[in-house]
């Protein structure tokens, strides 16, 4: 069975380099041995070779304005223009008419149907609590995650994966190794399962990398959504952004070595933001692409987000 893992990188472009400004443009050992190059817009030029390939992908979908998260994001789990249908860039969580996008069909549904989906991050109770709490009934809405999406807006991610009739994880489920922290070591959620004593021996970045590596070989689409790298640069927050790069940079060569053969590694981004801290905005940098792995070949010649997606098939299909 082919399966793929797509490590979603939110809010991380290729910019210049210069690391005054960008720190992406700095010394990763370990994101340069994964991508075979520096993550800067002249060094990812895009190129494929035993098993990888690499491009720089246009999150501009050809609609005026800076890229936002929620058509971004619909555009990559859907293969659809979501900017386009918006008739304009739309963010940060995706509306009634982005949501009838992922519920028509998703990756995620996709994975359902060639032996199984799962959104691999874990989510605090209170997440969960208040996603599944309503007072009454929304007009309109005809299913109860729909009643959901219309009171809590979820990202994108989570909007598709409840359509796909997909459970979220709790603490419950990373402690059991079911589930992966969005800050890739999970010191986050120390202080939430130091308390009632259980999930100690799951911190660290190599025990996330390989849970997640193992939970990539169980199912037929896996998506991990990582958005420290949005946060750090609506912030411009300079050491937010190095401590994630440090994570990241660590993180990303374990994953790979631990990855079973049959499964794909795609890695990227909804829109730049990260790799211009002299702004709290979005840009219009080209987002990168990292495929590797025996159906890394279906990314080849992608040159826009709109290309993800139906790669992805390709590889679902395989």
């Amino acid at each position: 069975m082919a399966r793929l893992l797509f490590v979603f990188l939110d809010g991380l472009g290729l910019g210049a380099a210069d690391p005054a400004c960008n720190p992406l443009a700095g010394s990763w050992p370990g994101l340069r041995s994964v991508a075979g190059g520096d993550w800067t817009a002249a060094a990812w030029s895009g190129a494929e070779s035993g098993g990888r390939v690499t491009a720089a992908l246009d999150a501009r979908l050809g609609v005026e304005g800076l890229p936002q998260s929620a058509t971004g994001q619909t555009t990559l789990l859907t293969g659809r223009n979501a900017a386009q249908v918006m008739g304009r860039h739309y963010g940060p969580w995706p509306g009634p008419t982005l949501r009838s996008l992922l519920r028509r069909g998703s990756l995620f549904s996709d994975g359902v149907a060639c032996g199984g989906s799962l959104l691999a991050n874990a989510y605090p109770a209170r997440y969960l609590a208040a996603l599944g709490a309503l007072d009454a009934p929304v007009a309109g809405a005809t299913t109860a995650p729909e009643r959901r999406l219309r009171r809590h807006r979820p990202s994108a991610p989570v909007a598709a994966a409840l359509a796909a009739g997909l459970e979220l994880s709790d603490l419950q489920a990373w402690a059991a190794g079911r589930a992966v922290a969005a800050d890739l070591d999970a010191a986050g959620l120390a202080r939430l399962v130091e308390p009632v004593g259980w999930g100690a021996e799951r911190l660290g970045l190599q025990q996330q990398a390989r849970a997640l590596a193992a939970l990539a070989g169980e199912h037929a689409f896996t998506f991990f959504d990582v958005w420290s790298a949005d946060r750090a640069g609506h912030r411009q927050d300079g050491a937010a952004a190095r401590a994630f790069l440090e994570r990241l940079d660590a993180f990303l060569p374990i994953l790979v070595a631990a990855l079973p053969r049959d499964v794909t590694l795609l890695l990227t981004s909804d829109h730049g933001n990260l790799e211009d801290l002299g702004s709290p905005r979005h840009t219009l940098a080209p987002v990168p692409l990292l495929a590797l792995g025996p159906g890394a070949g279906s990314f080849a010649g992608a040159t826009s987000l709109l290309d993800v997606a139906p790669a992805v098939r390709r590889v679902l299909a395989r």
